[in-house]
């Protein structure tokens, strides 16, 4: 997990939009592909690759071993909750993407746009791919799976 965590920027933990608002210690990330999520409500492309995104995420997650952290660029607390409401994935609290996360991983990944979806290693700290949205549409299948950038 040590690779994952130059990437957390201080974030101790995620939670599930789910009923009980589950949450989940980033020592359960190992051994997995994580893949950041760059994503807002506001976003017309994002909206429109969200549901793809989640399709591919229910049907592969578990097979598959990887996990989506949704990275927010709204900037207010209700527009993001209601957006993530609709994914199946995690995330840091608002405030922690706002105070701890969501600068920090925008300026280290060189996010210019938004949906992005881009791929580590939890344990090495590698980055896998950058260009992970394209290979989800181009690929919904997930045959060359986790998409290593060439």
């Amino acid at each position: 997990m040590s690779g994952l965590a130059e990437y957390l920027n201080g974030v101790e933990g995620f939670y599930k939009h789910d009923d009980a608002s589950t949450a989940i210690a980033p020592a359960s990330l190992a051994g997995k592909t994580v893949f950041f999520y760059f994503s807002a409500s506001w976003c017309p492309p994002c909206r429109g690759f969200t549901p793809q995104l989640a399709a591919f995420y229910n049907k592969y997650h578990v097979e598959k071993n990887f996990e989506v952290i949704f990275i927010t660029w709204d900037e207010e607390k209700e527009d993001s909750e209601e957006y993530f409401k609709k994914m199946p994935w995690i995330a840091p609290s608002f405030e922690d993407t706002r105070a701890k996360i969501g600068e920090f991983l925008t300026k280290k990944f060189d996010v210019q746009s938004i949906p992005t979806l881009i791929g580590v290693d939890a344990d090495t700290g590698k980055v896998i791919t950058t260009k992970a949205r394209q290979t989800v549409v181009a690929d919904p299948e997930g045959k060359d799976f986790p998409w290593p950038d060439q």
